[in-house]
This record gives structure tokens, C-alpha cells and sequence, in this order.
């Protein structure tokens, strides 16, 4: 069983420069002797980072906190909860409120559009199911252009602009409670859309753009297979697979002109 709490004996430049290998840890508290983790708030991740961590790690018999959501580093970004410990300049991270909506980053879906988003051209973004809101954040912090994010649960939309109010990334965004059903075509013109949504709604968002093409298309969420019609059909707007990926049993396709 792991224990409760540990600390990480070493100077801080010496853990900020292998951050990565520190933040599955649940790292919660800077303290002279170097860094306090969590690790049973999130076993799962942080086990395997503990058993191979290679600094001095004592045990500490108390728990220091019970960060959620949990930290990871998620296809190189430091994912993590208010109440973990902040990621030192050299890297990217994203800032999670506590709540249930779907992506939160331990999804292959969620992580394959992350790691998708620099191939896409900058722009304002609708984020189409935008969940906990880690792409419309991402999208922000990489300062790509303004973001609309919509979602048809109240949860989803209240986490993702809890988040961008923790991190002051709001002013650019409009986070709202609606269904891609009521997009008009005239929204979604220009736009580069991040899709991380299963088929139906795939299609549907598809219907809704209509003849007017969109800047990119960034879509994810999708079965191998179930992306062949989408691209054929985002073909016949003028845009082109310039990339795929599959993890596990799970596709991602970005579409730019």
C-alpha cells in the first residue's frame, strides 16, 4: 500500500528541472528539503511514478491533502487540481476545478487531441462537447484565438469556466449550456472546431456546418472506422487529413485545407 504522504528529498532546481517525473506523485507542498506529495490520493498513477522515482523518498504518516482531480503529465502538459503545487515555467499546464465532467485527461481521447492541437492553424475555436474543459484551456493558454465552448451538461459547462476563472483565462472565452443542434452555419464558418464527441453528435455538428467551411477540424472520440464518411464528407468542404492517430481502441483525425 502506498503511504500517505512522502517527501521528496532534493534541491527544488533539481525537481523543477525533472518535473515530469514528480508530478504523478501528487505533489501538493514545497518545504526546504524539497517537494511533499500525495500519492494515495491517486494510487493508480502515482504507484508506478513512486516505485520508480529516483530522488530520496521518505515517508510521511500523515496525509498532506487530497488533491482532485488528479495530477499527471498528459501528452506533455502538467494536468493538474488547485490544490496541487504549481509546475515551474518550462512547462505547459492546465489547471482542473473539482467535477465530474467528462476529460479530465486520463481518456486517450483527451490525450491525442492535446498532443493534435499544434498541427491545427490559429484562430477562434468552438469546442463542441467541451467537458471539463481541458481543450478550450489548452487552446487559450497556447494563445491560438478566442474559444466558444458549449456542452449539454450544466456540470460540464460550470467546471469549465470554474477553471478558466481560477487560471484568468476567461476574457477570451464564452462557455455555455447548449446542444450542437442549435449551432447556426454562420457560427461555425471560419471557426477551427475541437470535436472530442462520439459519432452521432459527430455528425450532426457536421450537419450543422453546412456548406460553409469550417478553418480545421480537430475530431476525436471516434471507433476506427467510424471516421471514414466524416472525412469524406469534410472533403467535399475543401479540407484534408493532414493527421491520424489511434490509442487503444480510439481514433483521432485533425482536417485542415
Amino acid at each position: 500500500m502506498l503511504p500517505p504522504g512522502v517527501l521528496i528529498r532534493e534541491s527544488r532546481d533539481t525537481l523543477e528541472r525533472a518535473f515530469g517525473v514528480i508530478a504523478p506523485l501528487q505533489p501538493v507542498r514545497w518545504v526546504d528539503e524539497g517537494i511533499v506529495c500525495a500519492p494515495r490520493a491517486a494510487g493508480e498513477i502515482a504507484g508506478p511514478a513512486l516505485a520508480h522515482c529516483p530522488f530520496v523518498v521518505t515517508a510521511l504518516p500523515e496525509p498532506p491533502g487530497w488533491p482532485d482531480p488528479p495530477a499527471e503529465m498528459v501528452a506533455g502538459w502538467y494536468r493538474r487540481g488547485t490544490d496541487h503545487v504549481a509546475g515551474p515555467d518550462t512547462v505547459r499546464e492546465l489547471v482542473q476545478t473539482r467535477g465530474d465532467a467528462f476529460g479530465w485527461g486520463n481518456h486517450h481521447t483527451t490525450a491525442m487531441c492535446l498532443e493534435a492541437l499544434g498541427d491545427l492553424p490559429a484562430g477562434p475555436a468552438l469546442d463542441a462537447g467541451c467537458g471539463s474543459g481541458l481543450l478550450t484551456q489548452a487552446w487559450l493558454r497556447m494563445g491560438r484565438g478566442p474559444v466558444l465552448a458549449i456542452d449539454i451538461a450544466s456540470g460540464a459547462v460550470a467546471q469549465t469556466q470554474g477553471s478558466l476563472d481560477v487560471v484568468g483565462l476567461s476574457t477570451n472565452a464564452q462557455v455555455v449550456c447548449r446542444s450542437v443542434t442549435q449551432l447556426a452555419p454562420e457560427e461555425l464558418a471560419g471557426r477551427v472546431i475541437l470535436a472530442n464527441m462520439p459519432r452521432d453528435p459527430q455528425w450532426i455538428l457536421r450537419e450543422r456546418i453546412g456548406t460553409q467551411a469550417p478553418a480545421a477540424v480537430l475530431m476525436s472520440g471516434l471507433r476506427p472506422g467510424e471516421a471514414t464518411p466524416l472525412v469524406a464528407s469534410y472533403r467535399e468542404l475543401g479540407l484534408r487529413p493532414c493527421r491520424a492517430a489511434r490509442r487503444g481502441r480510439w481514433e483521432c483525425w485533425v482536417l485542415t485545407p
